[in-house]
């Protein structure tokens, strides 16, 4: 598996977070209204106030990646694990102006992980008309698995062709092959809440493996690197990734069988966050 695209990555003197990423819609499930894009820090919390819409994010420094990539470069020529942790530390603290920042720079990831987790709710519950009409056209049409992802993946995650929108698209659908490969025979209409949470878990580590990918992995294209170390190294970054997300969702989840779309995205954006805390902590 590799990136979306080639990609230099963000450079100085830009803002850690780019303003162009609230024009990115995500699908929304079912027939209501579109998600509000507004993440939680800036939503009524239930307490009848509101939170401060947050000020702009700073402007990058010059060689705002050269540590990280200097890390990633190590992991990537020795394997050593300890340098990746670093390599990443590094890519949140100083790259991405700090582990909110990080989390904050894939709240599309957010917002499709938690569009997904709902969607496969209701199909499974059959609590929204609009989902019942599309998995009782799937049913009636005998759709494959695959087909059956796709769709998936073409209702929960953006559609344009950014190389944001496409890795979000491309997360996704690994995501949902990594269920299918342990059980070919799954319906993925009917997806249990450990599954579905388990699926969220790998989506976001698909997306952290490319959000990385695209702004240090340059790296990986050393010419002195084999291309069985190349591949071996990327699927080693990919499942670390995957593994720490894991923790954090697993350790934020609890009592969330009807939690609001709100309340989806703020655990989801915490795990993130909480990700990227740990491997700061390596620095």
């Amino acid at each position: 598996m590799g990136t979306s695209g080639s990609s230099n990555g963000p450079g100085p003197g830009v803002p850690f977070d780019p303003p162009w990423l609230d024009n990115i819609e995500t699908p929304h499930p079912g027939d209501g209204q579109p998600q509000d894009i507004q993440m939680p820090d800036d939503a009524d919390m239930g307490n009848g106030q509101s939170k401060p819409s947050p000020q702009p994010l700073d402007i990058a420094p010059p060689r705002r990646f050269s540590n990280a990539r200097r890390a990633m470069g190590e992991f990537a020529r020795t394997g050593s694990k300890d340098a990746f942790r670093r390599a990443v530390g590094h890519y949140s603290h100083t790259g991405m102006g700090g582990a909110k920042s990080a989390a904050n720079r894939m709240r599309i990831s957010v917002r499709s992980g938690a569009s997904a987790f709902s969607f496969l709710q209701a199909a499974r519950e059959k609590t929204d008309t609009t989902i019942n009409d599309w998995v009782d056209s799937l049913i009636k049409r005998n759709a494959s698995a695959q087909e059956i992802a796709d769709e998936i993946v073409r209702r929960t995650t953006p559609s344009g062709g950014s190389q944001d929108e496409v890795a979000c698209q491309e997360s996704m659908a690994y995501a949902l092959e990594d269920i299918l490969s342990k059980d070919p025979d799954v319906d993925l209409l009917k997806l249990n809440d450990d599954s579905i949470w388990s699926l969220i878990e790998s989506f976001l580590g698909y997306e952290a493996f490319h959000r990385l990918s695209l702004d240090i992995g340059q790296v990986f294209e050393d010419s002195t690197l084999s291309p069985r170390d190349r591949v071996t190294r990327m699927k080693e970054m990919r499942d670390y990734l995957k593994a720490e997300i894991r923790v954090q969702v697993e350790a934020l989840r609890s009592n969330t069988r009807h939690a609001t779309s709100v309340q989806l995205r703020s655990m989801l954006q915490d795990a993130l966050e909480n990700t990227f805390t740990v491997y700061e902590g390596s620095i």
